[in-house]
């Protein structure tokens, strides 16, 4: 379904000026337009989620953008402005926004996974993004297939062969234990979908042929 928002409100403002005018014994009433944004912060990034599932990445972009002019603390549209730029492949904007998100929310899980997706694609700040990540796993959040399959892919570029089969090893059985519970998740946490335990195979098999 297309979604389509209108972004401004127009207001006309002349009686002021049409006085002004009157004495000075202009005809032509020129008129004032003030632009007005209807939407709260929180509708900007809802709508911008939407144009994002899409793949309107540009459009979704200015949504948050927008919400972040409304309100700069709003943690979830710096999030999806993250996003929207690692889906572009614009690394370093894609860091800037995940460690605005992190100064946040420090130690939250979802920004620093995609700080550590940041780092893992673009190849910068890479011992940054693992020590970041092994802070989080141990926590509350940290157990998750998703989760742990990221630290591993970061030991695996720091040279950790061994450290990063233990992480994937334990993503992997996490997983599949999920599998086995349908509905029901690990943890709390929702079910491990298809694709990422094909990611975590994927990754396995990396890693061996690294290190043969």
């Amino acid at each position: 379904m297309w979604v389509k928002a209108s972004l401004r409100s127009w207001r006309i403002v002349s009686p002021l000026l049409l006085l002004l005018l009157m004495a000075g014994g202009c005809s032509r009433i020129p008129k004032i337009i003030v632009l007005e944004d209807p939407l709260t912060a929180a509708e900007h990034v809802d709508l911008g989620v939407a144009y994002e599932r899409k793949g309107e990445l540009d459009l979704a972009r200015r949504e948050y953008e927008s919400a972040l002019r409304k309100d700069r603390k709003l943690y979830r549209a710096r999030l999806n402005l993250g996003n929207v730029f690692l889906a572009k492949k614009e690394y370093g904007k894609a860091r800037e926004e995940y460690l605005q998100a992190l100064e946040l929310r420090p130690g939250d899980a979802e920004a620093t996974n995609n700080l550590s997706w940041a780092a893992i694609y673009s190849g910068v700040g890479i011992d940054e993004a693992l020590s970041r990540m092994e802070a989080v796993v141990p926590g509350p959040e940290g157990r998750r297939p998703a989760l742990l399959d990221t630290l591993g892919v970061l030991r695996m570029y720091s040279n950790r062969p061994e450290a990063a089969e233990e992480a994937f090893v334990l993503a992997e059985a996490l997983c599949r234990q999920a599998g086995a519970s349908p509905g029901e998740g690990v943890n709390g946490f929702a079910p491990c979908p298809d694709e990422v335990l094909g990611e975590i195979e994927d990754h396995r098999r990396e890693l061996r042929s690294r290190w043969k």
